[in-house]
């Protein structure tokens, strides 16, 4: 009777499991083949606009794929009819499911419109992707993207129209030039570095750039005008200046003790990291801090306003001058040389706690604290043309605030590394420090400068200025 009983319960599970076995497997089937076959086509992302494409161009793209992974990418530019191959990258499968290849890939595409013998004009450039999809034939799903471009191999014309006659050491002038074209970057280079370029005031197609070399320039390397047009092309022109090489001051500076038992107490609020002895405290903040500062001072000076918001030459605060620009200091302690540097301002001393005002009109870019300098201020002048003012005992302007010439925008004081109540003052072109003699005279100013900013009918050859004495 149990045996019995036993036999038909088995036979009544076993239909229930041949019944379940073929659904697993369908089941099993349908997600395997969900997997394979799966229709989510790759994505490509483009950096950059590309409806214009210069002689060379480098473009950055992203391929990815969150299922199957990559399996091939490839771009081509389109042109009468033929195709030119910048890329193809083919991947090994990995796997057979999500992850048979990578889920996202990071490239990018060189174009050299003369080696690959593209000419002017309309082409398309165009990005494909494939993944190991087993959909649409075991081919894979495919995007494609193309983008209309077109080919402008033709740099910007550049003509130099005049510039500076001398240039020196630490000094500063100005080129002008014109351009055939709109370009959406132009300045001058000297020596490696950029000078953004602007409109001359009163022109429609006269440009100028403020040129600078600073202290330790020995010679004039290369200097010539540049611009950069939309497609990506350069221009590029030279222009003449004669270089004065100037030798500076040298100078020794004893550190005594008393002005370490001041000083340090200040700078380690700022830079708690310092360690050691008292000198070693001092040389961190002479050297590592100082170069901090001036790194921080360059970026603050690099980018200026268009407009000349200045007139007429600098004033210079009254005081007697107690330290030159670039001074090369020596700095000795207990008799011992220990360390050396070069002074890139020039020191005033008047009465202490004595009003400072704007050098001449400008816009506070800069009103706070800074290592070796203290309290400090920089006025942007603009047209590159910037001002600063150190050591303040307090000051009295705000980052934003618009100066005329002669407004108090501090006090004399002893912060950051001052010895005594005097002001440091500075004059920088596109974050160069420049010798500021240049700049409180008339006629360098009106001769190197103001010259070449005159409008266009006002305009008068550099050899015909009556220069005063």
């Amino acid at each position: 009777m149990t045996s019995s009983l036993r036999m038909d319960k088995t036979k009544q599970k076993k239909p229930l499991i041949v019944f379940l076995i073929p659904l697993i497997l369908l089941a099993g089937l349908g997600i395997a083949l969900f997997l394979l076959l799966e229709w989510e086509k790759p994505r490509i992302e483009v950096a950059g606009k590309l409806d214009l494409i210069g002689t060379q161009r480098q473009i950055d793209f992203v391929v990815s794929d969150g299922k199957s992974g990559i399996r091939h990418v490839a771009v081509v530019v389109r042109q009468g009819g033929e195709e030119k191959k910048l890329h193809e990258q083919t991947f090994e499968r990995q796997g057979y499911f999500r992850g048979a290849g990578q889920h996202r890939i990071e490239g990018h595409v060189s174009i050299d419109a003369n080696s690959l013998g593209i000419k002017e004009g309309a082409a398309e450039l165009v990005f494909t992707a494939w993944d190991f999809s087993y959909w649409n034939l075991l081919r894979g799903n495919v995007v494609e993207l193309v983008f209309p471009v077109t080919l402008d191999t033709q740099p910007p014309k550049l003509t130099s129209m005049d510039s500076s006659l001398y240039i020196s050491s630490g000094g500063a002038g100005l080129v002008t030039y014109k351009i055939s074209e709109t370009a959406v970057k132009h300045g001058a280079i000297t020596n490696g570095f950029f000078h953004p370029g602007f409109l001359i005031p009163g022109n429609k197609d006269l440009y100028g750039a403020m040129v600078a070399f600073p202290y330790d320039a020995q010679e004039i390397k290369e200097a010539y005008v540049i611009a950069e047009d939309a497609a990506g092309n350069v221009g590029k022109t030279p222009f003449t200046m004669i270089f004065k090489k100037v030798n500076f001051k040298q100078d020794k500076i004893t550190i005594p003790e008393t002005f370490l038992d001041v000083k340090i107490p200040e700078f380690s609020q700022y830079y708690p990291e310092m360690s050691g002895s008292q000198l070693d405290k001092y040389l961190y903040v002479n050297s590592k801090v100082r170069n901090e500062n001036n790194q921080k001072i360059m970026e603050i000076c690099s980018s200026s306003t268009p407009e000349q918001l200045w007139r007429g030459r600098f004033g210079r605060m009254p005081g007697s001058p107690r330290a030159g620009y670039a001074d090369h200091r020596t700095y000795f302690y207990n008799e011992q040389e220990v360390d050396k540097q070069v002074h890139l301002g020039i020191d005033i001393a008047s009465t202490e706690r004595d009003k400072v005002g704007a050098a001449n009109r400008g816009k506070v870019v800069f009103a706070d604290y800074l290592g070796i300098y203290g309290n400090m201020v920089i006025l942007d002048h603009g047209l590159g043309l910037f001002s600063l003012y150190s050591h303040l005992s307090a000051i009295e302007a705000a980052k934003g605030d618009l100066l005329e010439k002669g407004a108090v925008l501090g006090i004399t004081g002893t912060t950051g590394m001052a010895g005594g109540d005097h002001l440091h003052f500075s004059m920088l072109v596109n974050g160069i420090l420049v010798n500021p003699i240049e700049w409180w005279d008339d006629s360098w100013v009106e001769l190197h400068i103001l010259n070449f900013l005159k409008p266009a009918k006002d305009q008068t050859p550099v050899d015909s200025v009556n220069v005063k004495n």
